[in-house]
């Protein structure tokens, strides 16, 4: 039989991991034999050239890779050596060697053209002449060749492969750590074979328990293939450790070495991140993504005006599709663990940091314990540093008396101050001038941080500004929203007196600004906006009951000074409604809640829940009608109080039908409130609809039962 007319290469195409030193071994044996029997016969020459195969009886000799291996007539054999030519062909297949009984149930020339993953799921069969009950032992154990081809070409592509990731390499790395007692396993066989101490019966049971091993690591194997994540990876093998029943505990700690092998690279990249700030991620594996260019360090001390709330909260990304699963409860505290880190540092803050080795066990919990640990130091300093360095309660308490207006006389003697500016139109009106005229207010005050405070003159009503600020949170670039967003453009020619432009502006400066931020102090300018607004009309309908010189219209009918009751009243309630009902209790809690914070984000998520609530219960911005609906109403009010105080020349029944007018229009407008606050309170949420409720108890008394109907 020559060589070249046997076919291709039978290794190449079944693509088993052959062992040429085997191959030899066993054409040195075949050789030795063919001389032996040649001896005695006499024949002085061989009777096979170079290019053919030996020929001896009862056997066949196939070429598998250029050697010559037996393929003996099974039905000349006694059962004695049938069993043990079955056994040493099982051994062979099962380490990925070609044997001549054992072969795929596919053509050969198919299993050219598969990839290792579908020769993996192949079939193998042993030859039909062997004895049934050989065959029924043997058959048991088969699917051991499948498994085998499947982990071991996995482990050598991925060790061929340059750019296959760490968390692969180290998949590989665990699995053939995992093989090398299959491997001791498979030289233990070979050599009992040897010396004769083997039967079928024990080679059966001693491979049986690696059938369920290696199905498993052949299915990591398999599903670790394509284009996943090292997160989607780790997640991938994490639900491989879950799907372990405990009966197999052996499997079962196989696979958390395996896992706990695999991870240690990722843990290593998340203990450096939490522990000292530090992304050392170069094949962006990490769910941690740094914005800023790669050469710019986190230890780099960045300009003041750089570093504040915007800066940081840009800088660092979390990204899901990064993240393991079974990382996900934690993730929150890895984020902003090293972030907290590289804040102190930007605050020259120097500190002793943790040193603790982080690694994932599966069905274990210390890896939370010491992300856990890792959170609360950076946590818990940047609380001290901005508590006790920079006196953040006090800052806190500062939005509550100047945006509140809760400060014992700040807003009576700034509007004494600012009354002739307020009643101008505000292109009128000189910025530097209301400035000065607050720091007077403030001059006797013992506030420290008083100079923090400073006025703005907005460019828009307080309704435009709730707008715009509630198409943000819902959706940022849409065509829509930036379609309805143009129509609240601020018109050439401001419609808007000083009393509902002026607003306060609180400038924190950094690192209070990280609390601090610009959207929190905007959510509460809005409040004291519409704060001012009330104490303004609240004012003037006082005024006209104080200096009734100035508003002749209550001397002459009873029914005029009803109305100013009502409207001061309205007024009353609904300034007691913002701050009584709604902020001053969730204020409070606040104070409570600061005083026994642990670490930053407790003040942080404290802080951002209260100012919300304050603005969404008091204001109701889901529906900006009613913002509308309150300054339409308040300019009524002030509408009366100058037709009190100017009234027209004429007899007293012309005086009488203008004040039922406004009666009429003040009714009209309260009994759209009252509606639209009724409708709310149908449709909200739990806070919004029992805010509604408190609302509506309180405006009910001043509209008339003909109107509420």
């Amino acid at each position: 039989m020559d060589p070249p007319n046997v076919g291709k290469d039978f290794a190449d195409k079944v693509r088993f991991h052959l062992s040429k030193d085997e191959l030899e071994r066993q054409m040195r044996k075949i050789h030795e034999r063919g001389d032996a029997q040649n001896r005695p016969s006499g024949s002085g020459s061989s009777t096979s050239s170079s290019n053919s195969a030996p020929q001896l009886e009862s056997w066949i000799f196939e070429s598998v890779g250029g050697y010559y291996l037996p393929n003996e007539d099974l039905s000349k054999m006694p059962l004695p050596r049938q069993e043990q030519l079955l056994i040493r062909d099982l051994i062979y297949a099962f380490s990925g060697v070609p044997t001549s009984h054992v072969k795929p149930d596919v053509q050969l020339e198919q299993i050219s053209g598969m990839n290792s993953v579908d020769i993996a799921k192949v079939r193998f069969r042993l030859d039909d002449v062997f004895n049934a009950a050989f065959k029924a032992l043997a058959n048991e154990v088969l699917p051991l060749i499948g498994y085998y081809i499947g982990v071991q070409s996995f482990i050598e592509e991925i060790n061929m492969s340059p750019n296959c990731g760490r968390t692969r390499l180290a998949l590989a790395t665990a699995l053939g750590d995992q093989m090398q007692d299959y491997y001791d396993l498979q030289s233990k066989l070979e050599t009992d074979l040897q010396e004769k101490k083997l039967n079928l019966k024990e080679l059966v049971r001693q491979v049986r328990p690696w059938l369920s091993i290696l199905k498993v690591l052949s299915s990591m194997a398999s599903s670790s293939r394509g284009k996943l994540t090292s997160a989607q990876l780790l997640t991938l093998l994490d639900q491989f450790y879950r799907d372990q029943k405990a009966s197999e505990p052996d499997l079962k700690e196989r696979v958390t070495k395996i896992m706990a092998a695999v991870t240690h690279v990722y843990m290593k990249i998340v203990q450096l991140w939490m522990q000292k700030g530090v992304l050392y991620d170069t094949q962006h594996e990490f769910f941690v993504e740094d914005t800023e260019r790669s050469n710019v360090m986190s230890s780099t001390l960045l300009a003041p005006e750089k570093c504040c709330h915007a800066y940081w909260a840009q800088r660092y990304r979390l990204l899901p599709d990064r993240l393991p699963a079974f990382l996900l409860p934690q993730a929150d505290e890895v984020f902003l663990a090293g972030k907290y880190l590289n804040i102190l540092r930007q605050c020259n803050v120097t500190m002793k940091l943790l040193q603790l080795p982080l690694a994932y066990n599966p069905g274990e919990a210390g890896h939370e314990q010491i992300i856990k640990s890792s959170y609360d130091l950076p946590a818990k300093k940047l609380l001290d540093v901005l508590a006790k360095e920079h006196s953040l309660a006090l800052h806190i308490r500062n939005l509550r008396c100047y945006f509140l207006l809760q400060e014992e006389g700040f807003v009576e003697t700034l509007l004494d101050k600012c009354q002739e500016q307020l009643q101008c139109n505000v292109d009128r009106l000189v910025p530097e001038k209301l400035q000065t005229q607050l720091t007077e207010t403030l001059q006797k005050s013992n506030d420290f941080f008083k100079d923090l405070l400073r006025c703005q003159l907005k460019d828009c009503d307080v309704a435009t500004q709730l707008g715009r600020r509630h198409r943000l949170g819902k959706s940022v670039g849409g065509g829509r929203e930036r379609e309805s967003s143009s129509e609240d453009e601020p018109p050439a020619v401001l419609n808007l007196y000083g009393y509902e432009s002026l607003a306060l502006r609180y400038e924190a400066k950094w690192p209070l600004s990280f609390v601090l931020y610009p959207e929190i102090l905007e959510q509460m300018q809005i409040l004291q906006r519409v704060l001012l607004f009330l104490h303004y009309v609240k004012r003037h309908l006082t005024v006209l009951w104080q200096t009734p010189s100035e508003g002749m219209g209550l001397k002459l009918t009873k029914r005029s000074g009803d109305l100013r009751q009502r409207m001061l009243m309205c007024m009353l309630n609904l300034e007691h409604h913002i701050t009584q009902d709604t902020a001053e209790p969730r204020w409070q809690s606040l104070t409570v809640a600061m005083d026994k914070a642990r670490n930053i984000d407790d003040v942080l998520n404290k802080l951002e829940t209260t100012v919300d609530e304050c603005l969404r219960f008091a204001l109701l911005p889901s529906a900006n009608a009613f913002v509308k609906a309150l300054f339409t109403l308040g300019h009524v009010c002030l509408n009366f109080c100058g037709f009190v105080e100017s009234p027209p020349d004429g007899t007293s029944r012309e005086l009488e039908q203008g004040i039922s007018e406004y009666e009429e229009e003040f009714d009209s407008f309260m009994a759209s409130i009252l509606e639209l606050v009724g409708e709310l309170a149908k449709s909200s949420g739990h806070g919004e609809r029992e805010s509604c409720k408190q609302l509506l108890k309180r405006l009910e008394g001043f509209c008339k039962p003909s109107e509420m109907n």
